[in-house]
């Protein structure tokens, strides 16, 4: 994935953990699971762990899946992290948006390819997640757009 530039030592898993809007122990999961690397955190790791957070929370329906019993990444939830983390900076538009079903994922940007997806996927349930926007609130994006702003 792309790196954003930051100060040595500027991030921790605490930080993560705020500006991803997660519990601290989201962080730590998914550090503990390979989502991120725990010793070398960069900015763009904000959206690894609030995706990773949103997608523990998701049982798909007739899924069986204890709530006391961590069982690791299941498939779909890797490849949509790796989808995202493969992303560039240039492929998150402010409408991009990845959804992600029992088999995979696919980023989306813009009515059409909205359209495609949702058409495709019509017929099986899926989860939307707004990684456009969540680029957008990154730190250095919040900046970047006050100073074009000004």
């Amino acid at each position: 994935m792309f790196d954003m530039p930051s100060p040595t030592g500027a991030w921790s898993l605490r930080r993560l953990a705020s500006e991803a809007g997660v519990l601290p122990k989201v962080a730590r999961d998914a550090a503990a699971e390979g989502v991120i690397d725990q010793m070398v955190i960069v900015e763009s790791d904000i959206l690894l762990v609030r995706l990773y957070g949103a997608l523990k929370r998701h049982v798909w329906p007739e899924e069986r899946r204890p709530a006391n019993k961590d069982q690791g990444l299941r498939l779909w939830e890797q490849i949509a992290i790796d989808t995202v983390r493969g992303a560039t900076p240039e492929e998150l538009g402010p409408a991009t948006g990845l959804f992600i079903h029992q088999t995979g994922a696919r980023l989306a940007n813009g009515p059409g390819e909205y359209c495609t997806e949702l058409f495709r996927l019509q017929d099986e349930p899926f989860y939307y997640a707004p990684i456009g926007k969540w680029f957008r609130e990154l730190p250095s994006q919040r900046h970047y757009s006050e100073r074009a702003a000004n």
